[in-house]
């Protein structure tokens, strides 16, 4: 009997030892599954997103730099996720913001340039899904060409776009990553003990490259290195805080770029025009709640699979027409079989000067880019994209120009409503005065080869970017010659003209500058600004019917000028031309109702009508 009864405890021992077992298992397969859940909902309390303006991934050291440039973000990087073949949907500020923030590709929200462009209110933003999901949405942007009036700040409770520098808000363009910095910290402070969503964005990298001391001492060989590095100094205290306020380890934080820095390579100095990989190819670190390991993803991904990614974290459905993919595989160490990924990038720029599209297709090996003479590089064999493979690779070259072709069949609607905008002359210079090139792009989707290639039009585009530095240095004369030195070689490009007329103007030659002007005009007639400008020199002179003439040109481009209908209006009832002049004056107050004296200028229209009659 006590023979059974201990081969029975001995059973039962060993039926217990296999429960706790099998119960071990199961609890540690249940805290893995947690641990490695694609759904962090209920972990994720906070997301920041952090966006570096004109940020080249090979700048970062977490990213190879031989130099320690970003020990902050290092620290980061070193705790999460790094993608490092990460792609942009254009190599400009606002439509690659347009595509981080919509998770879709320029031809299908529609923005292509800085100037002239807003983001429709029909396209949804990573912000208005988190605001329509309880978070309380916040934004603190660094440079003016993200300003809400390019409709970016859609979905934000609060958007931190106005610049302050003692009494000349209107003036600036740009604040320092400090001021940003202190803003955010503020911010953070106030929103402490609600679920936000903070969106940064620090403009220091973007040419000019003046980073403060001692980043301009330690860097004095690499100034733009110096930025990067000032930017990691100024992210840490954003980290540092979260930690303060017990935030850092439920937070969701994002480390990206919207594009890179070309430095001259392939004749480019900053960004914009050409699509080759220093311009395109951009950081994006993630780190996760409770994650502490780095981890490296070498396979292909794109600015535009933040808002999916994100969106799968928090268990939120993403807007049905986002074109990126969810990344949340890779964050938790799962490799993802499945079709090879194409990422688009374009460039419309060189149809400013009358030159071809860039239409690329990135894959995890190579680019292609559609242009009058197309590129195939092979972007593993050759990163600084020196071979054009095109004849050598023919087939592969169709392949891809099949998968362009493809992607922008279901990319470009008819037509986006409030794609469009088109800015004041206040605004325009403003953002040219960031080097931006003024003009309009044609929105060319299809293969024409007939075209001026964008590759022998660069040194044109180069030289107008530093026309334009030069003029907002009041550098005149160095302008003035750079000027003449390209109309020698393209005296069919109308923007020359328009720099010159600007530079006579300045100079006080208002003569020799409305000459300079009315050739632009013959060359291009939609440019509203000149219009404008042109009009404000002819009722100077006197010549009232001239500049009504000019007023006019400048409302038909852009109806809602409210300047233009301002002083036209005034124009006009200097003519005594008093009931047109209310016309004017009226629908500016339509635009913009406050604003006081325009109602007394109509008060004093009706009173000199009446005078008239009696």
């Amino acid at each position: 009997m006590r023979q059974k009864r201990s081969k029975s405890s001995l059973k039962g021992m060993r039926w217990l030892g296999f429960v706790f077992v099998l119960s071990a298992v199961l609890v540690a397969g249940l805290v893995w599954l947690l641990l490695c859940s694609e759904s962090f909902s209920g972990g994720i309390h906070n997301v920041v997103l952090i966006s570096i303006d004109t940020c080249r991934a090979d700048y970062l050291s977490c990213y190879g730099h031989a130099r320690r440039t970003t020990p902050n973000i290092d620290q980061i990087a070193g705790q999460g996720v790094v993608f490092k073949n990460v792609v942009t949907a254009a190599p400009m500020t606002l439509p690659a913001h347009c595509s981080m923030l919509t998770g879709t590709i320029p031809p299908y929200h529609g923005v292509h340039d800085n100037l002239d462009y807003r983001l429709a209110e029909s396209e949804v933003t990573l912000a208005e899904i988190l605001k329509d999901h309880g978070f309380v949405t916040g934004g603190i942007i660094s440079a003016s060409v993200l300003s809400s009036q390019f409709g970016i700040g859609q979905g934000f409770d609060t958007f931190n776009d106005r610049f302050e520098k003692a009494g000349m808000a209107s003036l600036m363009v740009e604040r320092r990553g400090g001021q940003t910095t202190r803003l955010a910290l503020d911010w953070l402070g106030r929103h402490k003990d609600e679920r936000f969503f903070l969106f940064l964005h620090y403009f220091d990298p973007h040419f000019d490259y003046e980073p403060p001391e001692p980043f301009a001492s330690k860097f004095a060989d690499n100034l733009y290195a110096g930025e990067i590095a000032y930017t990691d100094y100024c992210i840490a205290p954003v980290i540092q805080k979260l930690k303060e306020l017990g935030l850092f380890d439920s937070a969701l934080i994002i480390i990206t770029g919207d594009h890179g820095e070309m430095l001259g390579e392939h004749g480019e100095l900053t960004h914009g025009y050409f699509i080759y990989e220093s311009a395109v190819k951009v950081p994006l670190i993630f780190k996760l709640p409770g994650q502490n390991k780095a981890r490296e993803v070498e396979e292909l991904a794109g600015l535009i699979d933040i808002v999916p990614t994100v969106c799968g974290l928090l268990d939120i459905a993403p807007p049905p027409r986002v074109q990126g993919k969810d990344l949340r595989p890779y964050l938790f160490g799962k490799s993802i079989l499945s079709n090879e990924r194409h990422i688009y990038t374009e460039s419309l720029i060189p149809t400013k000067y009358n030159a071809n599209t860039l239409l690329g297709v990135v894959t995890d090996e190579l680019k292609y880019i559609q242009t009058t003479r197309p590129e195939l590089y092979d972007l593993a064999r050759d990163p600084q994209e020196s071979e054009n493979l095109i004849n050598q690779k023919p087939q592969q070259a169709r392949v891809l120009q099949d998968r362009l072709r493809k992607i922008l069949e279901e990319s470009v609607p008819a037509s986006i409503p409030g794609s469009k905008t088109l800015l004041d002359e206040q605004s325009r210079k403003r953002l040219e005065s960031l080097g931006y090139v003024s003009g309009k792009v044609a929105e060319e989707f299809q293969f024409d080869q007939s075209k001026e290639d964008p590759k022998d039009m660069v040194d044109l585009h180069v030289s107008v970017e530093k026309i334009h530095h030069l003029i907002a240095q009041k550098r005149l004369a160095e302008a003035r010659e750079l000027c003449e030195e390209m109309l020698s070689q393209h005296q069919d490009y109308y923007g020359l003209y328009r720099h010159l007329g600007r530079i006579c103007f300045e100079e006080g030659d208002k003569r020799k500058a409305q000459v300079y002007m009315r050739q632009s005009l013959k060359l291009n007639p939609d440019q509203p600004g000149l219009h404008f400008n042109l009009a404000m020199l002819l009722a100077e002179q006197g010549r009232y019917d001239d500049a009504v003439d000019h007023f006019k040109e400048v409302l038909r481009l852009n109806p809602n000028q409210i300047l233009a209908h301002n002083k036209l209006g005034s124009l006009l009832y200097a003519m005594g031309r008093f009931d047109e002049a209310i016309k004017h004056w009226q629908i500016s107050l339509r635009l913009k109702p406050d604003q006081p004296e325009v109602r007394n200028n109509i008060a004093a229209a009706l009173a000199q009508k009446q005078k008239r009659l009696d």
